[in-house]
């Protein structure tokens, strides 16, 4: 999967300007605040396999109810650990990734999934995350489910998430191909 910094600018233009949603959510900061130019993102250099392994591990993503963008108290504990390996891992970036089950349009859900990746961004800069360590932070709508069983709750449940990933991205790092410089 390819992540180019004018492709995230284009969804989030598309989405802003269709999204008829009224919804409303406490920001400190704008979306996309966390992203460097585009040398600075493409020069970062791959994370180290053993603390790719140590990451996938030790970071789980969050999980929010139906129509929700709001951080449940199980949750938040999750992000508190989440954050607690982040801080010891001083040198690792990431990506927040916000995602939707299949139920509702698609402008619908790229709207809620971004809400959540930001929920979850704002939960850890408050958590004591700077800002320069999270390299964005974008909602996919439905485009990347975990679970396509889509008649079954639990399976729609585990796709209404935000997957928090290394930056850059494991099948990325260190390819010449990254889309980012260019």
């Amino acid at each position: 999967m390819r992540f180019t910094i004018a492709g995230i600018f284009v969804l989030f233009a598309i989405t802003c300007s269709f999204a008829q949603v009224n919804r409303s959510i406490q920001v400190d900061a704008p979306p996309f605040q966390g992203i460097k130019d585009d040398v600075k993102l493409s020069n970062i250099p791959p994370v180290p396999d053993d603390q790719q392994q140590q990451f996938a591990q030790a970071i789980k993503d969050v999980h929010f109810d139906f129509d929700q963008a709001v951080l449940r108290d199980e949750d938040r504990r999750v992000l508190e650990q989440d954050a607690d390996w982040l801080k010891s891992h001083p040198d690792v970036l990431i990506a927040l990734e916000g995602n939707a089950d299949d139920r509702g349009d698609i402008v619908y859900n790229v709207v809620l999934s971004g809400e959540r990746a930001e929920t979850t961004r704002q939960a850890l800069l408050r958590m004591g995350i700077p800002n320069e360590r999270i390299a964005f932070s974008t909602g996919w709508g439905k485009l990347y489910p975990v679970c396509t069983q889509s008649s079954e709750e639990s399976c729609l449940r585990q796709n209404r998430r935000t997957h928090i990933t290394t930056w850059p991205p494991e099948e990325q790092a260190g390819s010449p191909s990254i889309a980012l410089a260019q």
